[in-house]
């Protein structure tokens, strides 16, 4: 008898705290939806109040022409060092893929493609009978999928009355589809700040095909959200992004606005390449809560479905980077020089590269690489490949077919410091780019002095020159030394 009332005892205890749990459940779930719904509310509310402000707070500004990093022109041919036409060793070929070699120029804003119907692999297909409206966006050689809400149509017109009542609208439709996404991109798949801008810009671009003073309106608006520092700015025309960069962009307009410098895009083609000497107005006050000016720098590759071409005794690279590349204006060399390529690429490093060096010193591990580079590649200006100025960040020097002296600089120096661990620093010319290694011993050759160390100059470019020679027509006053971090 005590058993059957132990037994009965267990399964009251049990089916009470099953009950108790399932409670437990409903409630949170009610007290997150109403958390959600007092936050939607709560967020509304800033961006009525935001949008009712703009209009009392209105200024005049104007746009500076865009800043040249180097007005001096690159060479068409490269000096060679009398005798060494060919190198001393044999040298590992680098593999370029069989893939479009036209990069996309940031301010041509190209439309995102078509989707074709095959899901990413991490999130199954839906049936084609779901009653609630996805939105599908492909990126980086990778597809997005979330659901969408409807957004306004339309702006009345291009006055500041225009954009707040259009961003009141805005605040009320249901965007929480698109930032959630933008978060987990940037939790899961390493997305920098550039990324969820080309993230967001391309998502509006095909969310108002065609309609740029719409699109310029809900990227800000979106960014806003995000917490990055952006503002409308309006000609008597037409409307444009003022994007506020960390970074020293090139190519491209700017306004220096209450302590931030503003990059200025131009979303309808009609308007874009204007030189940026411009007279505008935009909104003094910042955007309610914390925002950030956009970091340019890649601290992490992007943590996508890896997309690589690729074979075992070459180099590999991920298209996905390159996609990512294509997108990005003229900035600052630390940047690509700093930044931080994918793990395959690293590995086929490890594996094609590494074992060359294994058993040299310092000295003819660095002659080595710098060999590497003068005649593993073939030199074009940026003008003649492209059209513009294009750096390239080190994964592209494998991807394109062609290469200058700053591309070669900023591979050079990622190769000495990932593969040796030796400090390097960039060494910019007037129309050129070298770099110098910091060795363990003295060294003989041209060198620089910076925090007190001697960095031996190295130029990848200089064909033929081996460590410590300089291209004659240089002075040591013609050189300006750019600090690298070391690599992660």
């Amino acid at each position: 008898m005590k058993r059957i009332w132990s037994l009965f005892l267990m399964v009251f205890l049990g089916m009470s705290g099953m009950l108790r749990a399932q409670n437990f459940e409903e409630a949170f779930r009610a007290f997150a939806k109403q958390s959600h719904r007092r936050y939607n509310e709560f967020s509304d509310s800033i961006n009525r109040q935001f949008a009712k402000a703009m209009a009392a707070n209105m200024r005049a500004f104007s746009g500076e022409r865009p800043k040249v990093r180097d007005p001096k022109p690159k060479p068409d041919s490269l000096p060679v060092v009398k005798g060494k036409e060919t190198p001393d060793r044999p040298l590992p070929e680098p593999l370029r893929p069989s893939a479009n070699p036209n990069p996309v120029h940031p301010q041509d804003n190209p439309q995102p493609k078509e989707p074709d119907g095959k899901p990413s692999e991490n999130e199954p297909e839906k049936p084609s009978t779901e009653p609630v409206p996805m939105f599908e966006l492909d990126l980086f050689g990778e597809r997005f999928r979330w659901e969408d809400k409807p957004f306004p149509t339309s702006l009345a017109g291009v006055s500041v009355r225009d954009v707040s009542d259009f961003w009141i609208r805005l605040s009320g439709c249901g965007f929480d589809g698109i930032l959630n996404t933008c978060r987990n991109a940037i939790q899961q798949k390493a997305f920098n700040d550039w990324a969820v801008y080309q993230f967001v810009l391309q998502y509006v671009q095909k969310k108002y095909d065609r309609q740029y003073n719409e699109q310029v309106v809900a990227v800000v608006f979106l960014l806003n959200q995000l917490g990055m520092e952006a503002k409308v700015g309006f000609s008597e025309s037409h409307l444009f992004i003022l994007l506020a960069v960390e970074q020293q962009l090139y190519a491209v307009p700017f306004s220096d606005i209450n302590g931030h410098r503003y990059y200025i895009f131009e979303l309808d083609p009609n308007h874009q390449d204007k030189g940026g000497e411009v007279s505008f107005q935009t909104y003094a006050i910042p955007f309610p809560g914390q925002t950030h000016d956009l970091d340019m720098n890649v601290r992490q590759p992007l943590k996508m479905a890896e997309s690589s071409e690729h074979d075992v005794d070459s180099i590999c690279i991920s298209l996905c980077m390159i996609e990512l590349f294509k997108t990005y204006p003229q900035v600052d060399m630390t940047v690509y020089a700093n930044a931080l390529p994918s793990e395959v690429f690293r590995n086929s490093l490890d594996r094609l590269l590494r074992p060359y060096i294994k058993n040299m010193s310092a000295y003819e591990a660095v002659s080595f690489l710098l060999y590497y580079l003068q005649y593993g590649f073939v030199y074009a200006t940026d003008d003649e490949q492209f059209g513009y100025e294009k750096p390239f960040f080190c994964e592209e020097n494998y991807y394109y077919p062609k290469n200058d002296c700053e591309d070669r600089a900023v591979l050079f120096s990622f190769l000495v410091r990932y593969l040796t661990t030796l400090d390097v620093v960039l060494i910019e010319y007037p129309g050129h780019v070298a770099a110098a290694v910091c060795f363990p011993d003295n060294v003989q050759g041209k060198s620089v002095i910076f925090n007190g160390k001697e960095y031996v100059i190295c130029d990848p470019t200089y064909i033929g020159a081996s460590i410590g020679m300089e291209m004659p027509m240089f002075k040591p006053e013609d050189r300006k030394v750019v600090p690298l971090g070391k690599v992660r």
